[in-house]
């Protein structure tokens, strides 16, 4: 029979046509990623981001000027700010709350001039609330004791937010400068998009006041990388960050202004996906989205510093009731209301249930979870799609124990039951950001382009 396809090599696979679409020969999604502006694409730093030039590529093949595009899985809103400066208009919708603020500021068109003005405010308000050069330089090797740091919130009247283990995330004196810079935005008078926009670079700059390492994709950790930096004396200065954060957001918002272009709307949504039928108002006429991997990044996790901070949650018991709605995340409980509907798998699914009943049975669950859940989406855009239109999936293959799962051929089967196959191109991923070396082994170099139209 030959050598069993999930074992093949990446390259081999790229140019194989599926079991399922034999006709459907993959060719090379060909793009041009050269000489262009970042525009607000970098605003915050989002893991697994969809590739901007990808993005693009594909709006200009499945859509036209004016059409609407939906994307269900929105992320850091790659495609709304495409769309927008491709004559679209878009609609971004995602459960994790941080995306959807990172979307609907990142797409929102700006009166640079005023914003500036705005900017400038801050920057004098906090220049008076800055430490010295000299403070800062003692405060690599020795923190503000409990007794200092209650003394400054305190005094100062600073709110700060109810973070699980605060003091292993951040240094007390990094907990009050931060304290002071968010109270400074909250109290500016100002427009709301203006105080949006610099509550957004006050977000990005979270993670890197931290002593949680910036770089891994899989969750949040204090790894052994970032202890060595404390032993070595690490200088954490959150005002130097900020300033730093707003004149370079400054620059790209100014950038994404003039490229816009006129008339084009944006809307970004929290919203479960396998409900999304609920929350969307219009018919769509072409879906183009990058959903999530099978366990490969916990944006739950990823998210909690910057979740408390912007206060889209209060308590732990509040932001757990968000967690049913993550798809692709490990640790799915068996009961699960997902789990007790009577929903059959295909052969690939049906394969892979029992590997994992075998070799992994702790992630049963979850991969369960993932596919109903991804069939439910695929229905509810069967329920907002033009007919004529295009669901356009983007998708690398997962590991699991080592094992290449194919994920963009289980797509294919999942979405059979509502919609056909009838293109399908692939491309490899040169952004190492967009890897998930750290978790799962998960090390995806290449990612596949799948196009759907809805069946008759």
């Amino acid at each position: 029979m030959g050598k069993d396809p999930l074992w093949l090599n990446s390259d081999t696979k790229n140019l194989m046509a599926t079991e399922q679409h034999p006709e459907i020969v993959p060719m090379q999604l060909e793009f041009n990623s050269g000489g262009r502006e970042k525009l607000t694409h970098y605003l915050f730093r989002y893991p697994a981001k969809f590739h901007p030039p990808v993005a693009s590529t594909l709006i200009d093949q499945f859509s036209s000027p004016g059409d609407w595009i939906l994307d269900p899985f929105c992320g850091s809103g790659t495609v709304l700010v495409e769309a927008s400066t491709r004559g679209r208009n878009s609609l971004g919708l995602d459960c994790d709350p941080i995306a959807v603020f990172v979307s609907r500021v990142k797409s929102h068109r700006f009166d640079v001039d005023k914003l500036k003005s705005s900017a400038n405010k801050i920057l004098d308000k906090l220049t008076t609330k800055e430490r010295a050069v000299e403070e800062y330089e003692e405060r690599k090797w020795q923190d503000m004791t409990e007794e200092e740091y209650r003394a400054e919130i305190e005094a100062n009247g600073l709110w700060v937010p109810e973070i699980p283990k605060l003091h292993h995330w951040f240094r007390r004196y990094v907990t009050v400068d931060m304290a002071r810079i968010l109270g400074a935005i909250l109290s500016e008078d100002c427009p709301e998009t203006h105080r949006d926009f610099l509550r957004l670079c006050f977000c990005s700059i979270i993670r890197a006041c931290s002593n949680a390492d910036p770089i891994p994709v899989s969750g949040l950790e204090v790894t052994a990388y970032m202890k060595e930096k404390e032993v070595r004396g690490r200088l954490i200065n959150p005002f130097e960050r900020f300033r730093h954060t707003l004149t370079r957001s400054l620059n790209a918002a100014e950038d994404f202004s003039a490229a816009r272009a006129p008339g084009t709307r944006t809307v970004a949504r929290q919203c479960d996906a396998t409900k999304l039928a609920n929350k969307v108002r219009r018919t769509i006429d072409c879906v183009i989205t990058s959903p999530p991997y099978y366990t490969a990044v916990d944006y739950y996790r990823r998210h909690q510093l910057e979740m408390y901070w912007l206060g889209f949650t209060q308590t732990q018991e509040e932001r757990q009731k968000l967690i049913p709605q993550y798809i692709g995340r490990r640790g799915v409980s068996s009961q699960h209301p997902t789990l007790k509907e009577e929903v059959s798998f295909g052969p690939l699914g049906t394969e892979w249930v029992a590997r994992l009943e075998k070799e992994n049975s702790g992630q049963v669950s979850s991969f369960k979870h993932y596919v109903l859940s991804m069939g439910k989406v695929f229905q509810e855009l069967s329920r907002v799609l033009n007919k004529s239109g295009k669901v356009v999936v983007v998708i690398g293959n997962s590991k699991v124990k080592g094992a290449e799962m194919p994920t963009a051929d289980l797509v294919v089967e999942i979405a059979g039951t509502t919609t056909r196959l009838v293109d399908r191109s692939w491309y490899h991923i040169k952004n190492k950001y967009m890897s998930y070396s750290r978790n799962n082994g998960a090390d995806i170099d290449t990612e596949h382009v799948l196009v759907f139209q809805p069946k008759a």
